[in-house]
């Protein structure tokens, strides 16, 4: 577990450059890319990202005239691109009459490897790509946090890093809330986390009181009725493709 750090008051320009980045990525599709991130909740390891069929980029604003202060670091940027197996994207903005544009012409953005431009249609292919555990696991949040909206709880924060628990907070009359979320793939079953009892701990002053939730990922042609057979493998969860989901709903971490 780390220590929950202080949230960065975000600046009026960023938020304004954020905006306008956001607007013009979302206009150089027909109907905008599918997004991961569009929101500016912190902890922010990349400012956005999205998928374009079969492929994932994470993107990082800079100011080309570098006045603009922005949150995040180019290395959390290439981390959690590896990570879900994506691209990593700087995005050079420019301030001119009242908004922010991008540098760069077509979808404004340049590798962060090599500074060239980047065309994501360019490089969506019919490939089947199996999902990553950090790919898997920013699903499981989205799945519980969806989930918890619907049945009316007050969602303040979530975060989706899989090194970084907790993974929600819920605030309501009641008092504050945390859940620790976990994303498991058929056959696998979840286990609470060794260490739920020290994240307990670390937030016993604020009078939290701490879930467990985990969601369960299955091909959608997985046959999850039979076990599997000694040395069969489960079908892969493939990118973009549809999932067999099953959740578990908030378990109470001292029911065991």
């Amino acid at each position: 577990m780390q220590e929950k750090k202080e949230s960065l008051v975000l600046s009026d320009d960023f938020i304004q450059c954020w905006h306008d980045a956001g607007r013009h990525l979302q206009q150089q599709i027909e109907g905008g890319p599918a997004w991961i991130r569009a929101h500016l909740d912190q902890p922010i390891m990349e400012h956005l990202s999205f998928r374009l069929g079969n492929q994932l980029f994470f993107i990082r604003i800079e100011d080309a005239e570098g006045q603009l202060k922005t949150p995040g670091s180019e290395e959390a940027l290439i981390k959690i691109a590896e990570k879900c197996n994506g691209h990593a994207c700087i995005m050079p903005m420019r301030f001119s009459f009242g908004h922010w544009i991008p540098v760069e012409k077509g979808w404004g953005l340049l590798s962060q490897k090599d500074r060239t431009p980047v065309n994501p249609p360019d490089l969506v292919t019919d490939e089947k790509i199996e999902m990553t555990d950090w790919e898997l696991h920013d699903f499981a949040i989205q799945v519980v946090r969806q989930n918890l909206i619907q049945s009316g709880e007050s969602v303040t924060a979530w975060n989706s890093n899989p090194e970084l628990q907790p993974s929600i907070w819920l605030g309501s009359d009641a008092g504050l809330q945390w859940v620790v979320v976990q994303a498991v793939r058929y056959p696998e079953e979840a286990k609470i986390p060794s260490n739920i009892k020290d994240i307990e701990a670390a937030y016993k002053e604020k009078g939290a009181r701490g879930n467990f939730a985990y969601v369960s990922f299955a091909n959608e042609n997985q046959q999850r009725d039979t076990p599997l057979k000694e040395g069969e493998k489960p079908l892969p969860v493939y990118r973009g493709e549809k999932v067999f989901i099953s959740y578990s709903g908030l378990l109470d971490i001292n029911n065991d």
